[in-house]
């Protein structure tokens, strides 16, 4: 029934209707397979993006991160690029240019429309509508990267895009680069103008041949300023900033010019040009003005301030400077990060952006220079480089002020590199009054009247012209210069003593070979010095002893952080005392007035105080004279670059004529100054002989002083000797505990006598802890020890007995020895007797009764028969008269002899006289004369 009903029910439906209804249905089922797809493709869509998301996810937080750092540090002064950095001396005058593109930054108002107009229709046509990023250019850009199998092929990048790579980012396409300007592009739009953005564009831009920014292109290109572009002159800027080297108008004219007309085109199509001006620009010729600016200029002067402004700002960022070293290894790390560093400022310092203000006297740079040139102008001969084979050097600085106002490395002004601070070469004599004496009068043991024997010794130095005068004083030393006597003053007060000297006025190019080198009291060093630092140095005692680490540099400005000196105090210490450098002084002088100065005849006009040293190496290969007065010192070095002999030429010579020659130019309409006299100095006769000179009213205490530092010192050294010895000795045997208890005692019973508590602490710790060391080993030895000792002990009982004995012995032996001397005596006593005297019989009981004495005596037979011979001898005597008697006859005798020998001489004296008579008669009667008489042989 049910069927039959559904059957009446379709019947019933019409065909139409029936045709809709399929029709429907067909739709519905079409409509429900493309949704089925369409969530297909959803879900297939969306687990891949989930996969590409967790994909990327990594690299697009890094991107974030890149972004967020920069946005945090963005300041306007990014978008600018470096000026040239100049340098200017002490006038305010340019003495030196380091070119670092010309780069000028200029507003939007100096900037020509054309090219801001160029650069929209090119780079960026939406850039005045968009937000900072145009999604239609990157979305083609992204297509794009899908196609090349995400190759970044096309940029899509906008104006904002291109200022932040050319100030953030790298040139490099990568996909993080990218990212990183999309995010950032709009943050600098929220934080600066349309304008502004065209404005950092253009000046950010490099547009080849070290134009940086459109002012410096203009101007090389086309003459003109940025403002003044015309429609063509903007186009090829614009071509050139795309790709430099493609679009070069001066290397490729003809791609520079299909570029421009590509550019004007889209200016035309822009509309920001009528069919006119289109036209004219099209067909107008490309014309390069090339209009070259000035090129970097480095002379002595800009040289040496570069070189001081890179110090500068070394000091400035913290870096801790060292100038004498411990060791290789302590010099290779230092000489590493100083390299390191040095070569940070000076790129620096090369890139831009700085005015560097001098000290520098162009005036008496050019009367140094003068001198220099017109002084060794004789000498022709040249190198293959073209540059003059003998060369010189000289630096003058400013004693009033501190600072170096003068330097000049070389002859002439085309040769860059200066010798006056980057080279250096062995300072021969003039570093006595530096190494040697200033540091020895410091000590108080040395004063210009100490006597030093000047002399030669085996493996010693020699004197100029290998003379010796033995006992001289100091000041006489140093103006004859005598080799022996400052090798032997360094050796005194030590070698590192006076080396620590240089170190304290900053001398460079010291190396750790120095330390302990005696050669370096006459100018021995390693690498030499240079010739900025010897006048520094000598420019210390001019300033009685205080060091002021000036170097030429007054200011330091950048132009994005301004003055970076602002806070620079200059560094000021007492070197030497001042007491030492007036009496230095005061020697020096001697050097031209004493009739044995090494520079005399180089004293200065007008009878200006001055003080000098001259020095010359071995042959002649170096000369130098460095000197100074109350105004200036100067230092002059005359060599070889590549050194050699010079036979016939000394430090007084050439340099010290160039030395004086400038000197006294320098000085001429000055007041002549002396040097004050300290209270410290007193002016008497020295006890030890007897000659008047300057002596320090403090040196005795500091002689004493000096002389106790020296006894800590070798204290010190012996200690760390006998220290180290300890710690490394092992027990080998029971007899090395004792030794180590005997180093024990003698190490901690010395170690109070040391005034260095932190050094006391140090040796006393590695001390003890060794000697705890050694207790375990001795403790473990105790059977062993006791042995030992109990055999030590039985030696000891046995050569006690022994030595008992042998005392017991001698005893008896001296006591015979005495007895049998008793015997001798009244023996004697007997033998003696000349005649019968009364005691005799007295004499004789004695004799006899001390015959006990030698009983047992191996001569007692002997003595005794002498005894009775002496006893029986008695019988044969004269009595007392008899005796008497006799003795008178023999004087009677004896005066009759002697009576007879004065008148035999008396005799001879008469015959004499008579003699002598009859001479004197011939004499005067002229008998041995001749005709001539005595007057022919007066």
């Amino acid at each position: 029934m049910k069927t039959t009903h559904q059957s009446n029910q379709n019947k019933a439906v019409s065909p139409s209707k029936r045709r809709l209804i399929t029709a429907f249905g067909v739709a519905g089922w079409l409509l429900r397979g493309i949704l089925s797809i369409f969530t297909a493709v959803f879900i297939f869509l969306a687990a891949a993006g989930l996969i590409v998301y967790a994909a990327v996810r990594p690299e697009l937080n890094k991107c974030r991160e890149i972004a967020y750092d920069k946005l945090a540090q963005m300041d306007r002064s990014d978008f600018s690029m470096l000026s040239d950095t100049v340098i200017y001396d002490k006038d305010g005058r340019q003495i030196g240019l380091i070119n670092a593109g010309h780069y000028q930054y200029v507003d939007i108002n100096h900037i020509s429309m054309n090219l801001q107009n160029g650069y929209i229709a090119q780079e960026d046509r939406r850039f005045k509508s968009h937000g900072g990023v145009d999604w239609i250019a990157t979305f083609r850009a992204g297509l794009a990267l899908i196609k090349h199998g995400g190759h970044v092929t096309q940029g899509g990048s906008t104006i904002t895009q291109q200022v932040i790579k050319n100030t953030y980012l790298t040139q490099e396409r990568t996909f993080t680069r990218k990212i990183v300007e999309i995010l950032l592009a709009p943050e600098l739009e929220k934080k600066y103008s349309k304008a502004d953005i065209m404005e950092f564009y253009c000046n950010t831009n490099f547009y080849g041949h070290q134009c940086y920014g459109v002012e410096a292109a203009s101007l090389y290109y086309f003459g003109k300023h940025a403002q003044d572009l015309e429609p063509e002159e903007a186009a090829v800027l614009i071509g050139i900033s795309n790709s430099p080297s493609a679009y070069d108008p001066v290397s490729h004219p003809d791609a520079s010019k299909e570029k421009r007309n590509d550019v004007l085109k889209s200016m035309y199509e822009m509309g920001y040009l009528s069919d006119e001006d289109y036209e004219k620009a099209v067909s107008a010729p490309l014309k390069i003005v090339q209009q070259e600016t000035e090129g970097t200029d480095e002379n002595y002067q800009s040289s040496y301030a570069i070189h001081c402004a890179a110090l500068e700002l070394m000091k400035l960022n913290g870096f801790e400077f060292q100038y004498t070293f411990a060791d290789k290894e302590d010099y290779e790390a230092y000489t590493q990060r100083y390299t390191a560093a040095y070569s940070e400022q000076s790129d620096r310092i090369r890139a831009g952006g700085f005015q560097i203000y001098t000290s520098l006297d162009s005036d008496l740079q050019t009367r140094l220079q003068n001198q220099i040139d017109t002084s060794l102008s004789g000498f022709t001969e040249l190198q293959e480089n073209g540059k003059f084979a003998l060369q010189g050097a000289g630096v003058i600085v400013d004693n009033r002020t501190n600072y170096v106002t003068a330097i000049v490395g070389g002859r002439g002004t085309d040769d860059p590199f200066n010798r006056a601070y980057l080279s250096a070469r062995q300072p021969g004599s003039t570093i006595k009054p530096l190494i040697d004496y200033g540091p020895a009068f410091d000590t108080g043991e040395y004063y210009p009247s100490r006597t030093v024997n000047d002399h030669k010794w085996k493996d010693g130095p020699s004197n100029s012209g290998g003379r010796y005068f033995g006992n001289v004083t100091v000041r006489e030393a140093l103006n004859r210069s005598l080799n022996t006597v400052a090798w032997q003053v360094l050796e005194d007060i030590g070698i590192d003593y006076g080396l620590n000297y240089l170190g304290e006025m900053q001398f460079q190019k010291l190396t750790y070979v120095d330390n302990d080198v005696p050669s370096l009291s006459i100018g021995g060093f390693t690498n030499g010095l240079r010739v900025v630092d010897m006048a520094k140095g000598y420019s210390t005692l001019a300033n009685g002893g205080v060091y002021n680490d000036r170097t030429c540099i007054v200011k330091i400005v950048h132009e994005h952080d301004g003055e970076l000196t602002k806070d620079m105090k200059p560094s000021a210490k007492q070197v030497y005392r001042s007491d030492s450098a007036f009496m230095l002084t005061d020697v020096l002088k001697g050097t031209f007035t004493t009739s044995y100065g090494t520079g005399r005849g180089l004293g200065l006009e007008n009878n200006m105080p001055a003080a000098g040293k001259t020095g010359t190496t071995n042959s002649s290969k170096d000369t130098w004279f460095c000197g100074y007065t109350r105004y200036y010192t100067t230092a002059v070095w005359v060599g070889y670059d590549i050194p050699r002999n010079m036979p016939g030429i000394y430090g007084a010579t050439y340099a010290g004529k160039i030395w004086k020659n400038v000197m006294d130019e320098i000085h001429q309409g000055l007041e002549p100054l002396d040097w004050e006299q300290p209270d410290t100095v007193e002016r008497r006769t020295d006890k030890n002989n007897g000659i008047e000179d300057y002596f320090s009213t403090t040196a005795q205490f500091r002689a004493e002083q000096s002389l106790h530092e020296k006894e800590q010192a070798a204290l010190a050294e012996k200690l760390n000797t006998e220290i180290n010895a300890f710690c490394t000795k092992e027990i080998a045997s029971v007899e090395d505990t004792y030794t180590i208890k005997d180093q024990y005692s003698s190490i901690t019973s010395q170690l109070p006598l040391l005034d260095d508590g932190e050094l006391r602490a140090e040796l006393l710790d590695k001390t003890e802890k060794r000697y705890d060391y050694f207790n375990g080993i001795i403790a473990q030895m105790g059977d062993e020890i006791k042995r030992y000792e109990d055999l030590k002990a039985a030696e000891a009982k046995k050569a006690q007995e022994e030595a008992a004995q042998a005392a017991q012995e001698q005893r008896l032996k001296e006591e015979a020895a005495t007895k049998k001397n008793a015997f001798l005596l009244a023996l004697e006593a007997v033998e003696n007797l000349k005649y019968q005297q009364e005691d005799a019989e007295t004499l004789v009981n004695d004799a006899i009764d001390k015959l006990s004495l030698i009983a047992g005596d191996e001569e007692e037979s002997s003595l005794s028969a002498r005894l009775q011979t002496a006893i029986s001898r008695i019988s044969t005597l004269p009595t007392a008269e008899e005796w008497k008697a006799e003795q008178a006859k023999m004087s009677e005798e004896e005066a009759q002899k002697e009576q007879r020998a004065q008148l035999e001489v008396q005799s001879h004296q008469e015959q004499l006289r008579s003699t002598l008579n009859q001479e004197r008669f011939k004499w005067n009667n002229m008998e041995y004369y001749g005709p001539g008489g005595r007057g022919d042989y007066e």
